[in-house]
């Protein structure tokens, strides 16, 4: 009778222990759940951001990530004696999906240049097809020219190392910075050079001076953006980064 009642008193215990642990995993599930809706959120609003450049999220990405992500080894199936993956495992596998393409938007956001390179400015030539401010005649203009005080302080607009700072042609006093991942910037007709060449500089850092050096007609910065060796409307960058540093 009492071996009886101890029986029946584990039975409950262990419908209850059941219970509980049934209860633990559906919160689990429920949790995972709620973070990739979340993560999923995150990269959609990545992916527009960087989509405002311009460009192609999904294969700057692929640069970020190469060689990061790297896994293999032979495949062995599952066998009978293995325990079969259950709903929470494949809910998890597919969060650590989504955390890694978030993490590598987020890198390449921490890579693209989306601050302005000086705190007040108007632009007074765009990127595209201009009439050349001395000549007159049409031409191709492969950067921005940013107009404002002489000597005011210009800035990297993102971390990376110093190609180039000193003098170059028409450009004058001259800085270009290479970002990674393909993304170069370039900084023309400065006053006042504050980096050197394999130097490497953080994000908003004071680079040099604005100026109206080599072929100028005025104090401004001519800003230029690569991508892959290629040129881009550096403006697009500027009104992205709008959404990012409010």
């Amino acid at each position: 009778a009492e071996a009886g009642n101890l029986g029946d008193k584990l039975k409950s215990r262990i419908n209850g222990l059941e219970t509980r642990l049934a209860n633990v995993r559906k919160s689990q599930r429920n949790l995972v759940s709620r973070i990739t809706r979340s993560t999923a959120g995150d990269i959609k609003r990545l992916k527009r951001l960087i989509a405002r450049t311009g460009l192609k999220p999904e294969k700057l990405m692929a640069s970020v990530l190469n060689g990061r992500t790297g896994r293999g080894g032979p495949f062995i199936p599952l066998s009978g004696s293995d325990r079969k993956p259950s709903e929470l495992d494949g809910a998890l596998a597919t969060l650590y999906g989504h955390i890694d393409r978030w993490d590598g938007l987020q890198q390449v956001i921490r890579r693209l240049p989306l601050a302005s390179p000086v705190d007040h400015y108007y632009v007074a030539s765009s990127y595209g097809k201009r009439r050349d401010p001395l000549n007159k005649k049409w031409s191709v203009h492969r950067g921005v020219d940013l107009a404002g005080r002489m000597r005011q302080k210009i800035r990297s607009v993102a971390p990376g190392r110093v190609k180039y700072a000193g003098w170059k042609g028409r450009f004058g006093r001259y800085i270009e910075i290479d970002h990674g991942h393909g993304i170069i910037t370039r900084y023309g007709h400065l006053r006042r050079l504050k980096v050197k060449r394999g130097q490497k500089v953080t994000h908003r850092q004071i680079i040099g001076l604005l100026g109206s050096s080599g072929r100028s007609t005025g104090p401004h910065l001519h800003y230029e953006i690569l991508v892959n060796g290629k040129h881009v409307d550096p403006i697009k960058f500027v009104n992205a980064g709008k959404n990012v540093f409010k």
